[in-house]
């Protein structure tokens, strides 16, 4: 078959897009930029039945290598997240002391880049660990129908009274200004711990009893770290979490985690996805499309 390369919807993922490019011609196929069988895109959705048979390309955490390929999209719209894996439940298989090496690197997507300086997070105690995103992100904002800020503010002030440990980590790029700075102020105000900037996610892990997230790929290191998670969200991982129907369920959740956290099911899945379903060299690449073409 003869594949093609299209730099819709960023232009810079060409390092990822070498890799697949080795792994296809290690499988015989032939790069065709004018007329291919095979079409690879980045970050965007598969709507409907076409001639073209699509192949996308999403960069994702853990680390600044690891991507994911799929027929139908990225993160909460990938296939993954509408169609449960079926995981070997042999937990002699298991490869967990890869996922304790990996996360003692403390790795994260962009943990390549010259530009973004990460600093050390000062955690004092245990506490639940609300990590928010980038409203305008698509996984919240388009895939996700709804208003992630909103959202994310109505869990912090539900949770707020109740004098639980909090722990607020907002989008390292977020602005904080205008309206959402007048709601930070507030949480300050009443003793909310909230974090801003970059400060790696890996460090308040050993500390969190609980993550609530929406899409986030946080949630993947959290995962890593073997903490319950809570999505609001359904993110591709939402497997390994407790999906929250209700805010007034919040509540009873973070009470009894023993009855919803399945700890071994998370660990099998997150081993899993990071060594079995996502890319980041020739060989595991040739894997995934193999079960692709």
């Amino acid at each position: 078959m003869e594949f093609k390369f299209h730099d819709h919807k960023f232009e810079n993922i060409g390092r990822w897009y070498d890799v697949i490019r080795s792994a296809m011609n290690e499988l015989g196929h032939t790069e065709n930029p004018d007329k291919a069988d095979i079409h690879f895109y980045n970050h965007i959705e598969n709507n409907g039945p076409s001639d073209e048979n699509i192949i996308i390309v999403k960069p994702t955490a853990p680390t600044s290598k690891h991507f994911a390929l799929d027929k139908l999209g990225y993160a909460n719209a990938s296939e993954l997240a509408y169609k449960e894996p079926i995981l070997n439940d042999d937990i002699e298989q298991m490869d967990w002391q890869s996922i304790i090496d990996l996360r003692n690197t403390k790795p994260n997507k962009w943990d390549d880049s010259i530009l973004l300086k990460w600093r050390p997070a000062k955690i004092f105690k245990e506490h639940i660990l609300i990590i928010g995103q980038q409203p305008h992100d698509e996984t919240v904002n388009g895939f996700g129908f709804g208003d992630h800020w909103k959202k994310l503010t109505m869990i912090v002030d539900y949770l707020s009274p109740m004098h639980y440990n909090l722990i607020v980590k907002l989008h390292p790029a977020m602005k904080i200004r205008g309206k959402i700075k007048d709601k930070v102020d507030a949480w300050l105000h009443n003793g909310i711990d909230v974090r801003t900037g970059f400060n790696s996610v890996h460090d308040f892990l050993p500390h969190t009893t609980c993550a609530i997230v929406d899409n986030s790929t946080a949630g993947i290191e959290c995962l890593m770290h073997e903490v319950p998670v809570i999505s609001y969200g359904w993110p591709e991982y939402h497997w390994a979490t407790k999906k929250l129907q209700t805010l007034p369920q919040l509540d009873m959740l973070i009470h009894n985690p023993e009855e919803w956290n399945k700890p071994v099911y998370a660990r099998q899945f997150i081993e899993w996805y990071i060594n079995h379903y996502l890319c980041t060299d020739i060989n595991n690449t040739m894997r995934r499309l193999k079960e692709l073409l």
